[in-house]
């Protein structure tokens, strides 16, 4: 089965984790705009960046992915 990225799996472990977007940009070293770009599905991070992500928010990466006919 294929997975894609999802921007909003990414913004509900955010807020599950209680963490401002702010701060996530700031531990990820990449700009708040950019983080919201992702939550919003109109970028695909990188793959360094979502471990940075999942790192920063305490959740494996796994938990930003969907399966692809969900996510289409």
């Amino acid at each position: 089965m294929s997975r894609r990225f999802s921007g909003a799996q990414l913004r509900q472990a955010r807020l599950n984790a209680d963490l401002p977007l702010e701060q996530v940009a700031l531990d990820v070293a990449r700009s708040a705009y950019s983080v919201q770009e992702y939550e919003r599905d109109r970028v695909t991070p990188p793959a360094d960046v979502l471990g940075a992500l999942a790192d920063a928010i305490g959740c494996p990466v796994d938990a930003f992915f969907v399966p692809a006919e969900v996510a289409a």
